[in-house]
């Protein structure tokens, strides 16, 4: 895959082009909360059972991520996207017009596949056709998304609840359909010449890696963890888990053309955005406990104690194209060091006045500015710089994998921290737990290059 020549104005529309796509599909993830209430009425579910409709997207999404950015790198990211919103849009068909859980369970793999590769897709491209200079800028304004979205999620999804949780749903077919048509007029065609040998056995075992690990977390009974943690419903499939990752290994490294380019992880910078990735999903999860902790500690109602997130999602929301302005400038070093340290500041803060509603405001802007400096533009400029244009898909799309990967294994984590303490105290303990990991992501950070030596990596990249 080739850098695209394109005049400004061309890439602008296609940057708002995935700016929706992304949104759409990161809008679908925070819209499934307040959902699923009324699917469980609907289908007499019990919240186990529910619990699937998330799940199931989870692990789609994981396998779809590295499937669809590598076939990007071969077929052109015009195909590719136009695929991957096609098959959100028939997801999103299924399950609007579903009769019956089963089409509900299906369309969310669907959708989860085809949302897999609309992340990867869409940061590739400003590789492939934005100066280098404007790549951070471009970076943060597709971060932003996450937490516009997640902001948005739950309130399009409480607006739509009254017209029936189908029409949640439906919203997307006529996004999916624009967007297809947009794509087909201004997506330019670029395809590599090289033919792509499948790796098959490496989409089987990293299929069956996502499903061990999201089935094995998704049994845990936080309320019983250590007990629920060994049981046979999930010990033996995290133990086929981590049986399963040296042998994915293996295959990768013997593969041609590796579903998961796993040679990349030997790149010091690469390795390092993992663990930042990894470090993120389980500070995430901790953060989605905060609603909880805020009705214990200030006495707040549901509602009211949801409201308490918009500090951290709104500081999000508003720092990542910031960021990613000064990230052309700064590079990801400075920024990621100032980033995880206010994270760290924002976690313990919240964990230690937990009831002080000034003190909680200014915590959670800081976790939600450290939040992006971590999953947001730097992380995926890392790798933008490190990574040869014809594997700019496969490296974004690593970084979707961990950070799922983090996330299903930090929100087990931390519910189980939670559930072995009464009261508060699991809630501050989950916290101040989440400010160590952060505290370490700060220590990595110092091993990253400088904005120079950076520079000079993506020169020599193009």
């Amino acid at each position: 895959m080739h850098n695209t020549t394109l005049d400004r104005k061309t890439r602008n529309l296609i940057l708002a082009l995935f700016l929706i796509g992304v949104f759409m599909g990161s809008l679908d993830t925070g819209i499934i909360g307040p959902v699923l209430p009324s699917i469980e009425q609907s289908f007499s579910l019990t919240s186990r059972e529910s619990s699937w409709i998330f799940t199931l997207f989870v692990i789609a999404f994981m396998i779809g991520s590295p499937v669809m950015a590598k076939f990007s790198d071969f077929y052109g990211r015009k195909k590719i996207f136009i695929l991957d919103v096609v098959l959100f849009g028939i997801g999103s068909c299924l399950i609007a017009f579903s009769f019956n859980i089963e089409s509900i369970f299906l369309g969310r793999i669907v959708q989860g596949f085809g949302c897999g590769g609309i992340f990867p897709v869409a940061g590739a491209f400003v590789g492939d056709a934005f100066p280098l200079n404007e790549r951070g800028k471009a970076l943060g304004i597709l971060g932003s998304v996450f937490g516009i979205s997640a902001i948005g999620g739950p309130l399009v999804g409480a607006a739509l609840i009254p017209f029936g949780w189908n029409w949640c749903f439906t919203i997307n077919i006529p996004i999916s359909i624009f967007l297809v048509i947009f794509a087909f007029r201004i997506l330019p065609e670029a395809e590599d010449k090289r033919t792509l040998k499948i790796d098959y056995l490496g989409i089987v075992i990293l299929s069956l890696l996502a499903i061990f690990l999201s089935y094995g977390l998704n049994q845990i009974d936080s309320s019983n963890f250590t007990a629920s943690l060994l049981s046979m419903n999930v010990a033996p499939f995290l133990v086929m888990f981590i049986i399963l990752i040296p042998i994915f290994l293996k295959v990768e490294k013997r593969a041609e053309e590796s579903i998961v380019p796993i040679h990349m992880l030997k790149n010091s910078e690469i390795s390092i955005a993992c663990i930042e990735t990894l470090c993120y999903g389980i500070i995430y999860s901790s953060a989605i406990f905060v609603p909880s902790l805020v009705i214990l500690s200030m006495g707040l109602n549901d509602q009211l104690a949801s409201l308490m997130l918009i500090p951290i999602l709104g500081a999000n929301a508003v720092a990542a194209p910031i960021i990613g302005k000064f990230l052309d400038s700064a590079g990801s070093r400075k920024i990621m060091m100032i980033g995880t340290l206010m994270l760290t500041v924002g976690l313990l803060a919240i964990a230690i006045y937990p009831n002080n509603l000034i003190f909680f405001i200014i915590a959670g802007c800081l976790i939600g500015v450290g939040m992006v400096t971590i999953i947001g533009a730097p992380l995926r400029y890392i790798v933008l710089c490190e990574a040869r244009p014809h594997e700019r898909g496969a490296g974004q799309a690593i970084v979707n994998m961990l950070s799922s990967a983090g996330q299903l294994i930090g929100g087990a984590l931390i519910g189980g921290v939670i559930a072995s303490f009464s009261g508060i105290l699991g809630y501050k303990i989950s916290l101040i737990l989440a400010a160590i990991v952060g505290f370490i992501a700060f220590l990595f950070t110092l091993k990253l290059k400088s904005r120079d030596e950076q520079f000079k990596t993506m020169m020599s990249n193009q």
